[in-house]
């Protein structure tokens, strides 16, 4: 029994197929440093205001003359506790040192460097969507459990400025904006 478990470990082989993007863009290869980003800054959700309410209350709850949804409310022990979304975007601005980059090589991989590159640490590989002649978006691929999975990002790229466009849901989108290092 255990020379035919052996056997059989000795045939098992890795399939698992080495991922490629393929060649890199020559516009964005290089290393890019973060020099500004324009996104939502989450907060703690706050207490608003508070009102005692009876059991049988409908679906709406007026707080101030406001009708407020009783979905939106919380109720420990007969307090309506209205809360309200502290959420705002903000822009940030990044010094020299410590240093926030992105390396895009010429082989299609992506290494990121730096404490604010968090959302880029699981993308190993990009590549420049030709799909459009002006090729206004780029592909990162993450790689997990020997599956490669693709998102796409809006990207402008002009002259040694390289900005990284998402939704934020309004009329201005989120970025990031770095400059060519090397």
């Amino acid at each position: 029994m255990a020379l035919l478990l052996a056997s059989l470990l000795i045939e098992c082989k890795d399939t698992a197929t080495s991922f490629s993007p393929g060649p890199g863009d020559s516009r964005i290869t290089g290393t890019w440093q973060l020099v500004e980003r324009y996104f939502l800054k989450d907060s703690v959700n706050s207490v608003l205001t508070e009102v005692l309410v009876p059991r049988d209350t409908s679906i709406l709850v007026t707080v101030g003359g406001q009708p407020i949804m009783k979905d939106t409310v919380v109720m420990v022990k007969g307090i309506v506790f209205v809360k309200r979304d502290t959420s705002f975007y903000t822009t940030k601005q990044y010094t020299p040192t410590p240093a926030q980059t992105l390396t895009f090589s010429t082989d299609g991989q992506l290494s990121p460097s730096g404490s604010e590159m968090t959302y880029y640490a699981p993308i190993k590989y990009y590549r420049v969507d030709a799909t459009y002649p002006d090729s206004l978006f780029i592909n990162f691929f993450i790689n997990t459990n020997r599956t490669t999975l693709a998102f796409r990002q809006r990207m402008l790229v002009q002259q040694d400025m390289l900005m990284l466009l998402t939704n934020c849901n309004q009329t201005q989108p989120c970025y990031s904006k770095f400059v060519r290092v090397k």
